[in-house]
Protein backbone atom coordinates (compact mmCIF):
# COMPACT_ATOMS: atom_id res chain seq x y z
CA UNK A 1 0.00 0.00 0.00
CA UNK A 2 2.75 2.46 0.88
CA UNK A 3 5.65 2.83 -1.49
CA UNK A 4 9.16 3.98 -0.89
CA UNK A 5 10.51 7.34 -1.90
CA UNK A 6 14.08 8.41 -2.55
CA UNK A 7 15.30 11.65 -1.01
CA UNK A 8 16.72 14.05 -3.59
CA UNK A 9 18.93 15.67 -0.96
CA UNK A 10 20.83 12.66 0.40
CA UNK A 11 19.75 9.65 -1.69
CA UNK A 12 18.23 7.66 1.19
CA UNK A 13 15.23 5.43 0.51
CA UNK A 14 12.47 6.22 2.99
CA UNK A 15 8.86 5.34 3.75
CA UNK A 16 7.97 8.26 6.01
CA UNK A 17 8.87 11.43 4.14
CA UNK A 18 8.05 14.00 6.81
CA UNK A 19 9.82 12.03 9.52
CA UNK A 20 12.90 11.76 7.30
CA UNK A 21 12.90 15.51 6.66
CA UNK A 22 12.48 16.22 10.36
CA UNK A 23 15.21 13.78 11.43
CA UNK A 24 17.85 14.18 8.71
CA UNK A 25 17.14 17.61 7.21
CA UNK A 26 15.77 19.57 10.16
CA UNK A 27 16.84 22.96 8.76
CA UNK A 28 14.71 22.44 5.64
CA UNK A 29 11.80 21.00 7.58
CA UNK A 30 11.73 23.93 10.00
CA UNK A 31 11.95 26.57 7.26
CA UNK A 32 9.90 25.26 4.36
CA UNK A 33 8.11 21.97 4.92
CA UNK A 34 5.72 23.23 7.57
CA UNK A 35 4.25 25.72 5.11
CA UNK A 36 4.02 23.36 2.11
CA UNK A 37 1.36 20.77 1.35
CA UNK A 38 2.33 17.11 1.05
CA UNK A 39 2.21 16.89 -2.80
CA UNK A 40 4.55 19.89 -2.98
CA UNK A 41 6.95 18.33 -0.48
CA UNK A 42 6.99 15.03 -2.37
CA UNK A 43 7.65 16.66 -5.74
CA UNK A 44 10.34 19.00 -4.40
CA UNK A 45 12.35 16.71 -2.12
CA UNK A 46 11.52 13.11 -3.09
CA UNK A 47 11.35 10.80 -6.10
CA UNK A 48 8.60 8.20 -5.71
CA UNK A 49 9.59 4.68 -6.74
Amino acid sequence: MFGKAKCKLCGDTVRLALKHLNDKHAEIYSKEAKNLKMPDIMSRYFVVD
